[in-house]
């Protein structure tokens, strides 16, 4: 189905300023849809390039999470602000269930601000966006997986960084 997929690949593939509109459970498997795409850097195999290039259409496949509890940990920083002015922050600790649905009725999409990965773990730290709105919210989230699958079709040249 993909003609592109790369596992582990963390260090050739940057989701930096890439929003997923959808985020979905399959078995163990975690996936998040990316409509616009994201960045291959020039250290990857499938470019020849000195900058980043931006994928068509692509989805980012996180294999072998809990079912149960794929998220070891969610934050959301909600932020009020008064004339512009940020007054107070709140933490809110949502459960896996209500962070995926937040993403399915296509009211918010997640855009990637940055990625840290270790030997079984990730660390995003994420803006969440409302839509037409141009709301949002900083949150991040850590997972444990056994593998992570960027998977994509075609590489868009004339989308450079």
């Amino acid at each position: 189905m993909w003609k592109y997929t790369e596992l582990n690949a963390y260090n050739t593939i940057s989701l930096h300023d890439c929003k997923a509109n959808a985020i979905t459970m399959d078995g163990s498997d975690l996936i998040f849809d990316f409509p616009d795409g994201f960045w291959i850097t020039p250290a990857s195999k499938h470019i020849n390039h000195d900058c980043p290039i931006k994928t068509g259409t692509a989805q980012l496949c996180i294999h072998g999470i809990f079912e149960e509890a794929p998220f070891d940990a969610i934050d959301i920083y909600k932020t009020t602000r008064i004339f512009g002015k940020a007054v107070f922050c709140r933490r809110l600790q949502p459960d896996h269930l209500m962070f995926l649905n937040m993403f399915q009725d296509g009211k918010y999409d997640l855009e990637f601000i940055t990625e840290y990965h270790t030997s079984i773990s990730s660390l995003y730290q994420c803006w969440i966006w409302k839509k037409n709105s141009g709301v949002y919210a900083e949150c991040q989230f850590e997972l444990i997986a056994k593998s992570i699958e960027y998977r994509w079709n075609e590489i868009l040249y004339d989308h450079k960084w």
